[in-house]
């Protein structure tokens, strides 16, 4: 934005005599008549941020304050400047840098709310309003309810200096959001307050598949992608869809845009690759969307492009060759198409991908503006080949793809990685550079079930060196819980984590906690018992997913690590175990809840309690059912199914306890887990019987 010399003048007029006397005895008083400075205009990001400002203040103080420009600065009130229009002020330099202080303007004291650039200064507005109005970033999420005051005494002393985040690009991937995606159709807060969220916690970026979008409208880019745009987040891509085009609109684009019959997929057609990726890349340029491109080439159905392509090589050598000249050929259409020599572009090596870069058949470009996105172990998420074989010798830019959510294996509707093993991934991938991690990307599933742990990435993301759990964590539960019960609440949490059955022993060094059993592997298991009771006692009963490509990876039970001979007694055994460690967990959490402030009792039960609650009767289920299954006892076994059914149930009601708030009918989409579909389990053995 050009701020023209008369604006300049008035506004060097207005600051010249003051900008020096930033310590003053003077505090500044808000109230609900203060009002708001800025040169942000309706429809651009710092507005978006500002409008949320008056919000919070209107919450808090009662009164909705008015917004002004800065060339109408008079009363006291707070003032909004990016510095990177605005040179008048106390420095504030670099990316994402920002300040929160006061100072004299006019002769009257003032809250500066100072960025280095326009995220900054959005990052300086809520940083603001959380430590100076009390609103914490998780506001939406936690159902926080403000403590109303008349005013606020701003100490003239306050000066808050955040200098440029240590890693680059921070990002959320909202991913298998079988609850979140009608949840946020439900109501516009809902469709839209997900991402001050993701702001307010400081984030930049959002990994988001455009699939909204229709070919049919040409160069259109979907509604989410936009609105990701309007908060001020840089757009990244998924590994399924490089270039913001996925293969799954092959037809689409040739019918629809081009209103011809879409030519084969086939690599001897490179030429219309090339048409179709172009197009994909126009249509984000042509809507002005700042975007750090993914470049990669995987099939259908997010599977390896030999799948779809039928004139692929079969040799894996060969096919990470394609691979190779596919990502140099995107990078030069991105390149041409921008007009930018120096566009910032990341790949993900994810699955096969990752096996091609362990085994040398990949050669991606690596100069100073490509990010070698690395990704965590399929299902239990540690530091996979890949990254373990890197030489640190070769001072990659690194970036980081790690799994707080997994499809059907992993944590869904309960966390269960915890923000130790997170820290641990990231600390891991750090000594494999001599230089700052440039991004990371977080599997966030439906956000709600995660947002302690995604809070915990994006504090150890603008702050890596000094970043570390056990003083966040303590701090996070001050916040929420209050600082007198933050304490026993981190306790809790520590030993909820803790709690998890570990079906195999780590074989990473000082690497706690590698294996865990989530609840999408209890769900597989208690499928797979049940239809095993047809076909006569089986102690190994666990198969693999039909397309797992490492044997034994879909529960990684390891019988041996907790004394059992076969899978039946090693999940007797461990959840045994861990049903006792949730309870335990649980009912010290039913007591800490009787004792928190009404404000607090929602979130907490949200996020720990009711989790601790489900996962013990996940455990008591399994466990039940492998009795029953492993009973000759006709009468023993009726019994135990019963209580396994009405375990499984419980899971399902203690859930539901969290369906409150913004989070009305909240479960309304389980498709993932799929509470219907495990109870016809169930249904099934008594028709059976």
């Amino acid at each position: 934005m050009r701020i023209n010399f008369f604006f300049l003048l008035l506004f060097s007029v207005l600051l010249s005599s003051c900008l020096v006397k930033t310590q003053s005895s003077r505090n500044v008083v808000l109230n609900g008549n203060t009002v708001i400075y800025t040169s942000a205009k309706p429809g651009e990001p710092l507005y978006v941020a500002v409008s949320a400002l008056q919000r919070d203040m209107e919450k808090v103080l009662g009164q909705k304050s008015g917004i002004k420009p800065l060339t109408e600065i008079r009363e006291p009130g707070i003032v909004i400047v990016n510095a990177a229009e605005i040179k008048l002020v106390k420095p504030a330099t670099g990316w994402e840098a920002h300040r929160v202080y006061t100072s004299t303007v006019n002769q009257q004291r003032h809250v500066i709310l100072q960025g280095a650039d326009v995220r900054g200064t959005i990052f300086a507005i809520y940083t603001f309003s959380e430590k100076v109005l009390g609103v914490p970033p998780l506001w939406y999420y936690s159902g926080w309810t403000p403590q109303k005051q008349n005013q606020i005494n701003v100490s003239a002393s306050l000066d808050l200096n955040f200098p440029s985040p240590d890693v680059k690009y921070r990002a959320w991937f909202p991913n298998d959001t079988d609850l979140f995606a009608p949840w946020r159709k439900s109501s516009e807060s809902n469709y839209k307050l997900w991402l001050e969220t993701a702001m307010r916690l400081k984030l930049n970026t959002i990994e988001w598949f455009d699939d909204e979008r229709s070919y049919a409208d040409k160069y259109s880019v979907s509604p989410t992608t936009k609105l990701i745009q309007d908060y001020g987040f840089i757009n990244t891509t998924h590994h399924h869809s490089p270039l913001n085009a996925s293969f799954e609109g092959w037809e689409d684009y040739w019918n629809k845009t081009r209103n011809t019959t879409p030519p084969e997929l086939s690599l001897a057609n490179e030429k219309y690759l090339e048409e179709f990726w172009r197009y994909n890349i126009e249509s984000i340029v042509r809507n002005d969307i700042n975007m750090l491109w993914v470049l990669g080439l995987r099939g259908r159905g997010d599977r390896p492009f030999w799948f779809t392509f039928n004139d692929a090589p079969e040799s894996m050598k060969e096919r990470g060759e394609v691979i190779s000249r596919m990502l140099a050929k995107q990078r030069q259409i991105v390149m041409d198409v921008t007009g930018n020599p120096n566009p910032q572009f990341r790949t993900i090596f994810y699955d096969e991908l990752s096996d091609l870069l362990a085994q040398g058949y990949i050669q991606p470009p690596a100069d100073s503006t490509f990010i070698w996105t690395y990704v965590a172990a399929r299902r239990d998420h540690y530091p996979n080949e890949d990254m373990q074989q890197l030489d640190n010798s070769k001072n990659l830019r690194l970036g980081y793809y790690f799994n707080y959510q997994f499809t059907s294996t992993g944590s869904h509707l309960a966390a269960g990685e915890g923000p130790w093993k997170m820290e641990a991934n990231y600390r891991y991938v750090a000594s494999k550079t001599n230089q700052p991690i440039a991004f990371s990307v977080v599997n966030a599933g439906n956000i709600r079930e995660f947002v302690m742990e995604l809070s915990a990435n994006a504090a150890m993301m603008w702050d890596f060196e000094s970043y570390e759990t056990d003083s966040f964590l303590k701090d996070f539960c001050a916040q929420y819980y209050g600082s007198h019960h933050a304490t026993e609440a981190a306790n809790l949490y520590t030993d909820y984590y803790n709690a998890y059955w570990q079906q195999r022993k780590p074989d990473l060094k000082d690497f706690d906690r590698q294996f865990v059993f989530q609840d999408l592997r209890y769900k597989r298991a208690i499928q797979e018992i049940g239809k095993a009771f047809d076909e006569g006692y089986n102690p190994n009963p666990f198969t693999d997913i039909p397309a797992e490509q490492l044997k034994g990876r879909t529960y990684r039970i390891i019988p041996e690590d907790i004394n059992a001979t076969n899978q039946i007694e090693a999940v007797i055994n461990g959840t045994t175990q861990s049903a006792a460690d949730f309870l335990s967990v649980a009912k010290k959490a039913d007591d800490l809840y009787a004792r928190l402030d009404e404000s607090q009792k929602t979130f907490f039960n949200d996020n720990l309690r009711a989790p601790a609650w489900y996962m013990y009767y996940l455990n008591e289920s399994l466990l039940s059912l492998s009795k029953a299954y492993m009973s000759d006892d006709t009468t023993l076994r009726q019994q135990l199914l019963n209580q396994s059914y009405a375990a499984l149930k419980n899971a399902e009601k203690t859930l539901r306890t969290t369906e409150q708030g913004n989070f009305q009918n909240w479960y309304a989409g389980d498709r993932i887990f799929g509470f219907k579909s495990v109870y016809r389990v169930f249904e099934n053995l008594v028709a059976r019987k």
